[in-house]
């Protein structure tokens, strides 16, 4: 019995057969607990990845939301949520969609179902986690002037690139909804100037002085009068039919005399000396040619004497209405019947009468003549006549653009009613860039077409660039646009001011009255361009400088964003950018990828979204 006992106690000791089964067990169990730290692990990453997937899609959409369009919001952002997170063996859904316009927030909840490689063995194939993303916009109002460099540097590859980003910034900046805070966005295209279309051209410069029509032009006083003879004598003594009118020291002019020795009198232009009315004679005062009379006598009977309006016999401009002109300006006349010669010419002026001027250099071989019109060819005027850095004469009209104003205002933003800026003068006067400037407005729909619409063309006058993005949001201007696009005061409440300013080039076209300086830098064309005077602000350069310095005073709470595009290699300019923008906001753009992430930058500072949850 003792023995069994023995026996008993060893069979329920031994285990060598269940060993392996129940090992077999607890190993499922030992992996799936082991694992699931790797499950765990794989699913926080997941999570993770989803949450800042979310996050993105919120920030994207938050300023395309309107109070009726939560769906179309939601199916955005469940593209963007998938696109992100790039990972298809995640599943990933937006499960709801909230939108308060008067809190300026976007709430987005979503689900992730992540698949476990584990814990699946023991029954658990999948685990989902609960996302949420609150996007809440600032609630400043914007107002961002976009002045953008369209130079013939800009021309292929780049001006797509910009036209891209600008797209980019337009829809990123501008919200659909201009509630409870406003966003606006003005768009200044520029190179050697910005289009502002007539009107408010003519509202920061003036209006050019229009022509005057003229009565007639001529020389004459009164008919000719028949010359029966010239006596053999050195001054010859003129006998004529008639000497009416006639006193020494009359202008006359002599034509018509024939044969070799007296024909070479005709076209003579002198003074009458020694008159004797009752024998109708006269000698003539200092001749233009080889003295006043030679030979034999002369009695052919031919040949006439006329008197002339004024000393030297110059032609005599009549005008319908006041002209305007000072001694010595300069008048361009046009359209005149019968004056082909004298028509269509810049003539120097002396004033007689406010009605009257005579052209200096002219005489009586250019004739007479009717109608046409009198434009002053000054500064100021609709043609403005000067000498080149060439030497030769150049002949302008005024363009739809300005150029910088004189001190002490060439570097504020003072009113342009009582401090103008210049006019731009051109060959033929036109436009110096092909696109007008659009104030500040949240039409998205007109900012993407001026943006679509973008051509390079002309050099680089950065300084004007800089002022016109600067007017854009200046109250000073406001009066030059529409009630929508007037910019607020300085130091409003709950406004953002922003200009961005994006180059990718030096600055080298200055000007001079007008017209580009003779001390223009390389590229802003050539000598006989470019007027014979420096410019009296100093280089292009220097005047933005000088504008970089005013736009940040700290009165203004402008906020300057500059964009170096293209300038890898360009010490003087990136410096320069650099120093004018505002601490931190300068963004070297190598390539149009750089220029459209800069521009991203730019419209997420802009916007200051926050995420709130």
């Amino acid at each position: 019995m003792t023995n069994f006992f023995e026996l008993l106690k060893r069979f329920r000791r031994d285990d060598r057969g269940v060993f392996a089964v129940f090992f077999a067990l607890i190993a499922i169990v030992l992996i799936a607990a082991s694992g699931a730290v790797v499950d765990f692990t794989y699913m926080q990453t997941a999570r993770s990845q989803a949450q800042n997937a979310l996050d993105a899609a919120a920030l994207a959409l938050q300023s395309k939301m309107t109070a009726t369009n939560s769906a179309t919001i939601q199916a955005s952002a469940q593209a963007l949520l998938i696109e992100r997170l790039a990972n298809s063996r995640i599943t990933a859904s937006i499960t709801s969609t909230t939108i308060d316009m008067t809190a300026g927030t976007l709430n987005l909840k979503a689900k992730i179902i992540v698949p476990t490689a584990f814990i699946a063995l023991v029954g658990v194939r999948t685990i989902t986690a609960q996302l949420q993303s609150e996007v809440t916009r600032n609630s400043d109002d914007v107002e961002v002037s976009v002045s953008l460099d369209v130079t013939g540097s800009m021309a292929g590859s780049k001006i797509s690139s910009l036209i891209t980003a600008t797209n980019s910034l337009i829809d990123l900046v501008v919200k659909d909804s201009q509630v409870p805070s406003y966003s606006k966005m003005a768009i200044v295209p520029w190179s050697f100037g910005a289009n502002l279309g007539a009107t408010t051209a003519a509202a920061v410069r003036g209006t050019p002085t229009p022509g005057v029509a003229i009565s007639s032009v001529g020389w004459a006083n009164g008919a000719a009068k028949t010359i029966s003879g010239v006596s053999r004598a050195n001054p010859g003594v003129f006998t004529v039919n008639n000497v009416t009118n006639f006193t020494n020291g009359d202008w006359v002019y002599v034509t018509g005399l024939s044969g070799s020795t007296w024909g070479q009198l005709n076209g003579t232009i002198a003074q009458i000396a020694n008159l004797n009315t009752g024998a109708k004679t006269f000698t003539l005062g200092v001749c233009t040619t080889n003295g006043c009379g030679y030979g034999s006598n002369y009695s052919s009977n031919g040949g006439t004497v006329t008197e002339c309006l004024v000393a030297n016999c110059l032609e005599v401009v009549t005008t319908s209405a006041a002209h305007g002109l000072s001694t010595n300006d300069s008048a361009y006349l046009t359209g005149i019947s019968g004056m082909s010669s004298f028509s269509s010419q810049v003539w120097q002026v002396t004033s007689l009468t406010s009605t009257t001027y005579s052209a200096q250099g002219s005489d009586p071989s250019n004739g007479a003549g009717t109608g046409g019109t009198s434009y002053c060819a000054e500064y100021g005027c609709l043609y403005y006549s000067f000498t080149n850095a060439s030497g030769g004469q150049n002949l302008y009209q005024p363009s739809v653009c300005s150029t910088e104003r004189g001190s002490p205002h060439n570097a504020d933003d003072y009113d342009p009613r009582l401090a103008p800026l210049s006019y731009n003068y051109t060959n033929n006067g036109t436009a110096c860039v092909g696109q007008q400037i659009q104030p500040l407005t949240s039409d998205k729909t007109v900012l993407h077409a001026l943006a679509n619409s973008l051509t390079a063309t002309g050099s680089t006058s950065g300084h004007l660039g800089l002022g016109w993005g600067w007017y854009m949001i200046s109250p000073n201007f406001s009066f030059l646009w529409p009630t929508a696009s007037q910019p607020a005061d300085y130091g409003t409440a709950n406004l953002v001011k922003a200009i961005v300013f994006m180059t990718d080039g030096d600055f080298n076209s200055p000007y001079c009255n007008g017209v580009i300086a003779a001390n223009a830098g390389s590229g802003s064309g050539s000598g006989s361009s470019h007027i014979n005077c420096n410019a009296p602000n100093g280089t292009s350069q220097v005047q933005a400088q000088a504008l970089c310095d005013a736009i940040k005073v700290s009165s203004n709470k402008i906020i300057l964003y500059v964009v170096g595009f293209d300038l890898a290699g360009n010490t003087n300019a990136l410096n320069f950018l650099q120093g004018c923008a505002t601490p931190g906001k300068f963004y070297q753009a190598d390539t149009g990828i750089d220029l459209n992430a800069a521009f991203a930058q730019i419209a997420g500072d802009l916007s200051q979204l926050r995420v709130s949850k």
